[in-house]
């Protein structure tokens, strides 16, 4: 073999290695990269908790007292359901929960009010800049009721009030705060109670 053809057939085999090692890399990668895609998708995105139970009581409080702390009725808080979120695609147990805590007026309230309620809420609401939807009416008219108003705070409690006419001529006020977002503790429950209004209002009530 002279010279020249043993330089080439050196060339040749040095290519060969070569494209059979870039092979080889290119294979080590590609299944490096599917079974790092396989166990990320495997793994659901951290749970982030926006509030402890405590926060969030602490927080429901104060949403209450914006909303219709100015207004003088007597509130009765009837309870609290907390419920945990569903299983996470790994199978394991989730660590948020949604809180609701209800509150009803005590006070009885004339259906006469109706609309001042409403504008109050909503007016209490822009005040400390909740973030508020439209309001739902009855389709039916007013007296088939419950009007919804709902609004959130800036530090994601969800709050609704529900105005409800009653066959007496009066109001139920009923109230929720909620997040979605609450560390699960369910020692936080409290069965919902029921309750009728009790209380006369020099003004309210007429």
């Amino acid at each position: 073999m002279s010279g020249r053809e043993w330089v080439k057939a050196a060339l040749v085999a040095v290519a060969s290695v070569a494209v059979a090692f870039g092979v080889m890399v290119v294979l080590v990668v590609v299944e490096w990269w599917s079974l790092a895609s396989e166990e990320h998708s495997s793994k659901p995105a951290p749970e982030a908790v926006r509030h402890s139970p405590e926060q969030f009581e602490e927080l429901g409080e104060r949403t209450v007292q914006e909303t219709l702390g100015g207004l003088g009725l007597v509130l009765s808080d009837r309870g609290c359901t907390v419920e945990r979120h569903g299983q996470r695609s790994d199978g394991t147990a989730s660590k948020l929960a949604t809180f609701d805590r209800r509150f009803t007026s005590r006070t009885r309230i004339s259906a006469s009010h109706r609309q001042e309620l409403e504008d109050r809420v909503q007016a209490a609401w822009q005040q400390h800049n909740y973030w508020q939807e439209p309001s739902v009416r009855p389709p039916n008219g007013a007296d088939q009721g419950p009007d919804l108003l709902s609004a959130d705070t800036s530090e994601g409690i969800g709050v609704w009030v529900a105005l409800s006419p009653e066959t007496d001529g009066t109001l139920t006020l009923t109230m929720s705060v909620s997040d979605t977002r609450v560390a699960y503790a369910p020692e936080h429950a409290r069965p919902l109670s029921p309750l009728r209004p009790d209380t006369e209002d020099a003004y309210w009530s007429h």
